[in-house]
């Protein structure tokens, strides 16, 4: 059915929508939950065990993964120390259970839960010869060379322009000749954002998403490749991370798995659940997800990362203690489907999220499922990537060369053309994209201008607008690593001006992505995703420090909690940072999704749960965090449950 619009004036044009208006809403079940979220914390633990490799020792940072007959989705936990697991407690079921370790094989289980009694079950890992398969985007891309200039100059390249949709394990398991990376490497070079489009040596002027730094360098990619990963012996050493301990191996990790669409008995064919099978990737008719926000009550909400022909849902309304999946289609006045990818990172101070689509900004009260949507002025030339919300309740969203502001409380000022909206540009126009945008303690905007290395920020109290180069300690070698010629190309397809998605990034740039601010302190997180570090930058002093991950990922989105805590989305390597700025300290936590291609995480304050979103393997992963004495609790009750 069509929604009708109702025109008061201009600015008045809303859009009222409720549940029992949305063409086609359909319910999907999936089963039953393991538990409630704050039961994972305590009771009778459902399941635990020990497990030894093959030396017999205890074996930590091993990966359980328990999963009901009824159930479609997963419960993982982390061996300790003494090799030991602890699962929440569990509902009763016949439970599939596999253990997992890069560089060991998998091995699993039945188990029969009867919901009050705790079960034991103790795995011992054997060692596996070839592990390629179970080693995530971050192991590959370590064990490429950097002993020459030359090999440092293309694994540059290949870092920033063969990534952005999926992992280095993706390209590096496989292995072929020079003639088959090259003729791989034209169909990447021809894709979009939707994968394969049907053909090679599409003209200059279709090319997306790096289109054209990989069309130039294909040959050098090709050659380089084919060394790394050709018929012949490779320089390439592979070395497994280590594994969780501590922190990171107190978590419980649920993955949820979608349907396709809304069709609840087509899953996809495989999630990077089991490692020895390798990543999840190329959506397997998928159209994968992108954000994910806990709302006030607890329930998740879901969108989609990209339209596809089956898309049918607008979201996904995830209840997190039944595993009940509700699935929304909204429709606009012609008729045509909604489509929202992103959404506010959190509600705004009267508890509802936002998003934007379709022209317009779209409030949801999550109690009640109802949507709102304000068409935003054309003149602003539409809105894009991220949005927000500030504590005075006014809404920001990324614009062209700027932030476009909404302001609900001004929608009946007059005097005005446009009442409640203002277009703030920024100062270096670039290609007019901007990227994330998060708004600050003192209710300032601050976004990425990605495609130039900036960030920017406007002072909401004073009017001025700075902006922030990205550069970090790096950059100058990573620029010197470029030959003239490259240089020359660079320049002459506007890289970092005028240059559109397939001239940008440039293999040594830092492209700033979704960014976060700290809500209750006076700092700003800037994830630069071309070269794998944070950038802090306080917002009172204007100071800009970088802060190097461990590891080479592609840091995607920061998200602050409530403690200050910094965590940080990562692509490459299926799993999340936390960066503790009081200590300076770094804790990486695996997810159970290979091949997950992390998009907007989101941290529920409320809970302490951190959620992500893996939009290749089509599921949201929920991280919930235990202590040391949580754990101990658990073990006890579970020890008593067997007497």
């Amino acid at each position: 059915m069509k929604v009708r619009v109702v025109k008061r004036s201009y600015l008045a044009m809303i859009l009222g929508l409720t549940a029992a208006a949305f063409a086609g809403m359909a319910v999907t079940r999936v089963g039953s939950a393991t538990a409630a979220a704050a039961d994972q914390q305590a009771g009778t633990p459902g399941l635990i065990g020990a497990i030894k490799g093959a030396d017999g020792k205890p074996f930590n940072g091993v990966a359980v993964t328990a999963q009901a007959a009824n159930q479609m989705f997963k419960t993982t936990v982390y061996t300790d120390g003494k090799g030991e697991y602890v699962f929440p407690h569990l509902v009763a079921g016949t439970y599939k259970v596999w253990a997992q370790a890069v560089g060991f094989t998998t091995e699993r289980t039945i188990a029969v839960l009867d919901g009050s009694h705790t079960t034991t079950h103790d795995f011992a890992l054997k060692t596996l010869t070839n592990f390629e398969a179970e080693l995530t985007g971050a192991e590959w891309f370590a064990a490429l060379p950097d002993d020459t200039a030359n090999h440092r100059r293309v694994k540059q390249v290949l870092y920033v322009a063969c990534s952005g949709c999926h992992g280095f394990d993706v390209i590096l398991n496989n292995r072929f000749d020079e003639a088959g990376w090259l003729a791989i490497i034209k169909s990447m070079e021809s894709a979009d954002y939707r994968g394969y489009r049907g053909g090679d040596d599409i003209s200059t002027d279709q090319l997306n998403w790096e289109g054209q730094i990989i069309r130039y360098h294909r040959n050098d990619l090709a050659k380089y490749l084919t060394e790394m990963r050709g018929p012949g012996a490779s320089p390439m050493v592979l070395k497994p991370m280590a594994r969780p301990t501590g922190d990171a191996a107190r978590v419980v990790v649920t993955q949820y798995d979608l349907p396709v669409a809304e069709r609840s008995t087509e899953m996809p064919r495989y999630t990077g659940d089991d490692w020895m099978k390798g990543p999840s990737t190329g959506m397997h008719g998928m159209v994968g997800v992108h954000d994910v926000v806990a709302d006030p009550a607890g329930f998740a909400w879901i969108t989609q990362s990209r339209t596809t022909f089956e898309t049918n849902r607008t979201l996904v309304k995830l209840n997190t203690q039944t595993g009940e999946m509700k699935v929304f289609k909204l429709t606009n006045s012609n008729g045509g489907s909604i489509f929202f990818e992103q959404m506010s990172s959190g509600t705004d101070p009267t508890g509802n999220l936002w998003f934007h689509g379709d022209g317009s900004f779209v409030k949801l009260d999550p109690s009640t499922d109802t949507f709102t949507a304000y068409p935003v002025p054309r003149l602003f030339n539409g809105t894009e990537n991220s949005i927000d919300a500030d504590s005075k309740g006014r809404i920001w969203a990324n614009g062209k060369s700027g932030v476009v502001e909404f302001d609900p409380s001004e929608l009946n000022k007059t005097g005005v053309m446009y009442p409640g909206w203002h277009l703030y540009q920024q100062l270096t126009p670039g290609n007019g994209t901007t990227y994330g945008i998060s708004a600050d303690a003192d209710d300032s905007p601050w976004w990425s201008e990605s495609y130039s290395d900036i960030v920017a920020t406007r002072n909401m109290k004073t009017g001025k607008v700075t902006e922030f180069a990205m550069h970090d300690a790096g950059y100058a070698a990573r620029k010197a690593l470029a030959t003239p010629a490259d240089l020359a190309f660079y320049d002459s397809i506007g890289a970092e001006i005028w240059g559109g998605t397939s001239a940008n990034p440039l293999p040594y740039a830092e492209m700033p992505r979704r960014l976060a601010a700290d809500k209750n302190g006076d700092t700003v997180w800037v994830p630069n995703w071309a070269q794998s570090s944070l950038a802090e930058i306080n917002i009172h002093t204007m100071k800009v420090t970088y802060h190097e991950l461990p590891m080479r990922v592609h840091p995607y989105k920061t998200i602050v909690d409530k403690n200050h805590n910094v965590y940080a989305g990562i692509q490459a390597g299926d799993g999340v940072y936390k960066f503790t700025p009081a200590t300076q300290t770094w804790t990486y936590y695996q997810l159970p999704t290979h091949g997950c291609s992390l998009r907007h995480m989101s941290f529920d304050d409320a809970r302490g749960e951190a959620w992500v979103p893996c939009d290749q393997a089509d599921t949201v992963d929920r991280i919930q965090f235990r202590s040391v004495g949580q754990i101990q609790s658990l073990e006890a009750a579970g020890i008593a449950s067997k007497q």
